[in-house]
């Protein structure tokens, strides 16, 4: 059984629209489909289980499905034989979905939980793991603290989110609700940060991190046995890497090295028995290039170049282009930004 899949959806997980995303995602199992919702992200919210209620329902109506629930409301107070049931169910099941509620919430409750290392062991081997919302954001790297900016004002940071997808190479924040427009009068686009605080969200970030936006209505489906990735839904996929962009519409395939570098010869830790220094130690120590592709070097230098000219520092940036020059690589600028190129500059 090989690696399995995972799905990000921007909102309505429980739509007649992303129905057509569960459903396909379920036409990879061979066999019976094992489906449980873990409820974890809207734990503390008093409607915890009417919300897993409706899950339940959705799965049997619109899908034919039923739907086990495992409740994991939070890490405290949970009785050793508890924690072996929830980790017993999860092990048993082959379609993993998690929905709405605090992404933060959701990081604290899973974090160096066994909860969490059931999920990566199950990505690891063939399972389906389907997350909407809250949980989307909450496997990212960079997680968004939506509440804490939206709601309560706090200034914008990332918190650190559970990074589900690190382990295979890709550094990501992912960011449901990209297109939101319930604001109205005022900008609720990229998950109700509007575009001001999405510009100061983006600042933070290192320079290796990818930003994965996510329409509402919509869902993308990444493949890490094949390396591509799937947009299904209303909308499109948004990637935003090295000041550069991209959009990817409903019936797109892409492949996921618009992400990142994939990391094809590094399992989890948890398979494996290592620590993760150890596991990228062996990675190393094989002689192979599994990590820096060199097109993504470039983009690198030359968004690193951009940023020289915007703070005024032209004789680094020229610096920058005259040594990729040298090396055969040449830039052109121009009014939607800088592109480049293999060959001579005709200079």
């Amino acid at each position: 059984m090989g690696i399995g899949t995972v799905t990000f959806m921007g909102s309505g997980e429980l739509t007649p629209t992303l129905g057509k995303v569960h459903r396909a995602v379920m036409s990879r199992i061979a066999g019976p489909v094992r489906a449980v919702f873990l409820d974890t992200p809207a734990g503390f919210q008093l409607n915890v289980d009417l919300l897993a209620a409706r899950a339940k329902e959705y799965f049997r109506r619109s899908l034919d499905t039923e739907l086990h629930v495992i409740s994991f409301k939070a890490r405290t107070g949970v009785t050793e034989a508890e924690m072996e049931a929830v980790l017993r169910r999860l092990e048993g099941a082959n379609y993993l979905f998690a929905g709405p509620g605090s992404p933060t919430y959701a990081i604290r409750q899973w974090q160096g939980t066994s909860v969490m290392s059931a999920l990566r062991r199950r990505l690891a081997v063939g399972g389906h793991l389907v997350f909407a919302s809250a949980a989307t954001i909450a496997m990212s790297r960079h997680a968004l603290p939506v509440y804490e900016i939206y709601k309560v004002g706090a200034d914008v940071y990332w918190a650190e989110g559970l990074d589900l997808l690190g382990p295979y190479g890709l550094e990501l924040a992912i960011i449901p609700h990209w297109n939101n427009s319930e604001g109205g009068n005022h900008d609720t686009r990229f998950c109700f940060m509007g575009a001001p605080r999405l510009a100061q969200l983006e600042a933070q970030l290192p320079a290796t991190a990818t930003v994965l936006g996510i329409d509402e209505y919509t869902a993308c489906i990444i493949d890490l046995a094949t390396g591509r990735a799937e947009v299904m839904g209303n909308g499109q996929v948004t990637i935003r890497r090295y000041g550069r962009e991209g959009f990817f519409q409903a019936g797109s395939v892409f492949e996921l090295a618009r992400l990142g570098k994939m990391s094809e010869s590094w399992a989890p830790a948890e398979l494996t028995g290592n620590s993760a220094d150890e596991a990228a130690a062996a990675v190393m120590e094989t002689g192979e290039d599994c990590w820096v592709d060199p097109g993504e070097l470039v983009d690198l230098l030359v968004w690193i170049r951009a940023q020289l000219r915007e703070a005024k520092e032209w004789s680094l940036a020229d610096a920058v282009r005259d040594r990729l020059t040298k090396l055969g690589i040449v830039i052109e600028d121009g009014r939607a930004g800088s592109i480049w190129r293999r060959g001579r500059s005709d200079g």
